[in-house]
């Protein structure tokens, strides 16, 4: 029995065509290759997805980056905007220190011209008391009066007071402008000493032409007196304005001579 259904199989096997076991064998092939390509197509999703994952990683650590850049820039734009800011403040005091620096040299250089030509301009009035007491001196009135010669010098002498006296009092103003007010106060007083003693030396002159004694003469005498101490008083004031603001200005104002004391008593 076992040996008709063997001889059966075979007779099966030999009855079927050759085309079936072709068409089975492609059928076979076409399942493994549907396979293979499912496999692939897997495979190619899950590299897709870690490429995918990678690139995400990789641009969110860029932005990172780029953030991390962005703020350090900035803080570098603002550190320098800062030190620009400080540099132009800086800059800007700079440039006030050295305005006002040169607004304190110009006032002190027309301070320092102001008081030394005023001074100059009142020594040069105060010079005339000795040519006034030479020529008034004695009492009067005189046993004989003053000549065409005496008269001509007398006159020339008071013009020249009063044209010195002028030139004192401009001087004067200057210094009243150009202050402070210390030196202000003291250059006002010896103004007003100074025309006290224009006035009475003119006083004197009348009354020598008149040969006729003085009736001021003490006040004059007096105003000698102030005159000298007041230019004095100017001096030491002026000085001292001068010296606080520059040391090496000791020497800018001059100091008075005294060589007129001498003829107060004439």
């Amino acid at each position: 029995m076992f040996l008709d259904l063997n001889h059966a199989a075979a007779a099966t096997a030999a009855t079927v065509p050759w085309w079936g076991t072709a068409l089975g064998a492609g059928i076979g092939a076409l399942g493994a290759g549907a396979l293979s390509a499912f496999v692939a197509y897997i495979n190619n999703r899950a590299n897709r997805k870690h490429l995918d994952n990678q690139l995400t990683a990789q641009q969110a650590m860029l932005e990172r980056q780029l953030e991390a850049q962005r703020d350090q820039t900035a803080k570098q734009l603002d550190a320098q905007l800062k030190l620009a800011e400080m540099n132009n403040e800086a800059n800007h005091l700079r440039g006030r220190e050295e305005q006002q620096s040169e607004l304190r040299k110009w006032q002190l250089e027309t301070r320092r011209e102001a008081y030394v030509d005023f001074v100059v301009a009142v020594e040069r009035l105060r010079d005339t008391i000795a040519t006034v007491g030479r020529l008034l001196a004695g009492t009067w009135p005189v046993p004989e009066p003053l000549s065409e010669a005496d008269l001509s010098e007398l006159q020339r002498l008071e013009t020249s007071i009063v044209s010195l006296y002028e030139e004192a009092f401009q001087r004067a103003q200057v210094v009243r402008l150009t202050g402070p007010d210390a030196v202000v106060n003291h250059a006002k007083d010896l103004g007003d000493t100074m025309t006290e003693y224009v006035t009475f030396s003119g006083e004197r002159f009348q009354s020598a032409r008149r040969n006729e004694r003085s009736e001021t003469l003490r006040d004059w005498q007096e105003a000698v007196r102030d005159l000298n101490r007041r230019l004095q008083e100017f001096i030491d004031t002026a000085y001292t304005v001068v010296n606080l603001t520059s040391p090496a200005s000791q020497s800018s104002v001059p100091t008075p001579r005294n060589e007129n004391e001498s003829s107060v008593a004439t």
